[in-house]
């Protein structure tokens, strides 16, 4: 990918650009907007998390009874001790905010946060990428993101993504590292992207000839410097409350079953039509609708080490100068969406940006073409699911047997996966095709 120079006020092409992006975040906020006042779940979790670690377990007597009942605590305890039970610690940060103002106050508050962190999103696009990056990052968010922008964080993270993919294409290597510890300790995903990073900053320093096999010449201080700042952060947190800092968040992970989105989900569902994986259940659990089966282990472990395979696959293609540092993220995150055990459809918000800064221009303009008409059809299924579907399945007591009746419920998320699976192969096949 190349990006664009910075862009100068004074370059009347550029304004029309500009009023069409504002209008996309106009039309944004207004698609956005009616989930805040539906008291979303998750936005919910966020303000018992917040008030529980600043004030203590008492403070959530001025929360609904119903409302932090998913909070699992022995007696009463102290301010700064419950940490979030799914999220890294740091999550608490955008999680406090809000608290800054009245508590009836939480939602909007939280809502009117999170566009101003995709407006910021869309900026560094438009000025650091161009233009139509920008435009398309905007298009895409307004389809497969608008629904549950607001009433999620992980625009967060997305946005430290791409600041450190940003600040690597102009060797500011301080900068993208921290930023990349950033996103790491909000939520733990764009750790994967750091051997990537790693990868792409010895290449740069030693103009592509980077010598694999000679260590003493790897530069490895931005390296520390991540690994500082996440065990720093993470280390004062667990000073707090070493279970819920280090053990918690990993024996959640753990355990969880696979979510009823993903495709290890999908792949159950269709093993129980043809008589494999039988009984097949679904069961309310950790925050969502998830499957039971027999199959479930082996299944889901023949998906890790397709993750495992496809990150030194990607590493190997970022070596041979197939993949830049854009191309390997947004391998890299395609794995981990359709690999993983959950796949909820805030997801889609942590690869937007790098499908809108892709460096896809290398390609034909029919290849682009079909690549964004790809993404489109994959945001519209997302939205379409959790729209039309999630709105019959708020009631968790009675969530799963009303998930069996819906029609076409697994068929549409089966289609949606599909779809992302031809965007994670189309994606390497891309590097396969530059090695040629």
């Amino acid at each position: 990918m190349r990006p664009s120079a910075l862009l100068r006020i004074g370059d009347l092409r550029r304004w029309p650009s500009c009023w069409l992006l504002t209008l996309l975040g106009s039309v944004l906020f207004v698609e956005s907007t009616w989930q805040v006042f539906l008291a979303p779940t998750d936005l919910l979790r966020y303000q018992c998390y917040a008030v529980a670690f600043w004030f203590g377990s008492a403070a959530l007597g001025w929360l609904p009874a119903h409302q932090c009942a998913f909070l699992s605590f022995y007696g009463t305890q102290p301010p700064f001790h419950i940490l979030p039970l799914e999220y890294p610690p740091l999550a608490l940060l955008p999680f406090s905010v809000p608290l800054l103002v009245p508590l009836p106050y939480y939602t909007l508050t939280f809502a009117l946060l999170m566009l101003a962190a995709a407006i910021l999103l869309l900026w560094l696009l438009y000025r650091q990428v161009s233009s139509q990056a920008a435009l398309a990052g905007a298009l895409l968010l307004i389809v497969g993101g608008g629904p549950f922008l607001q009433v999620r964080y992980d625009v967060l993270p997305s946005l430290c993504v791409l600041l450190c993919l940003v600040a690597a294409q102009r060797e500011r290597w301080t900068l993208a590292y921290l930023a990349l510890a950033g996103g790491t300790l909000l939520k733990l995903y764009p750790l994967l992207g750091l051997p990537a990073l790693f990868l792409a900053e010895q290449q740069r320093l030693s103009a592509g000839q980077w010598p694999l096999t000679k260590v003493s010449a790897w530069r490895w201080r931005h390296l520390l410097l991540f690994v500082a700042t996440v065990t720093l952060v993470s280390g004062l947190f667990a000073l707090l409350n070493p279970q819920g800092a280090l053990l918690e968040p990993l024996r959640y992970l753990g355990q969880r079953p696979p979510q009823i989105e993903s495709l290890a989900a999908s792949l159950l569902w269709l093993g129980s039509l043809i008589g494999f994986g039988q009984p097949l259940r679904l069961l309310f659990s950790y925050g969502s609708l998830n499957i039971l089966s027999p199959l479930a282990a082996p299944v889901t472990l023949l998906l890790a080490g397709l993750l495992g395979g496809g990150l030194l696959l990607t590493l190997w293609l970022q070596y041979k100068g197939a993949f830049d540092f854009s191309d390997s993220l947004l391998a890299l995150l395609l794995l981990l969406i359709t690999t993983g055990k959950v796949l909820s459809p805030q997801y889609l918000l942590w690869v937007i940006p790098l499908v809108a800064s892709s460096g896809l221009g290398r390609a034909t303009q029919l290849r682009t073409r079909c690549w964004l008409l790809l993404w489109l059809a994959i945001s519209l299924t997302t939205s379409f699911i959790y729209i039309f579907y999630y709105s019959h399945l708020f009631n968790s007591s009675i969530a799963p047997q009303v998930a069996l009746t819906l029609p076409g419920f697994f068929e549409m998320i089966l289609l949606r996966n599909a779809l992302l699976v031809v965007a994670t192969i189309s994606q390497f096949g891309f590097g396969f095709l530059r090695t040629l």
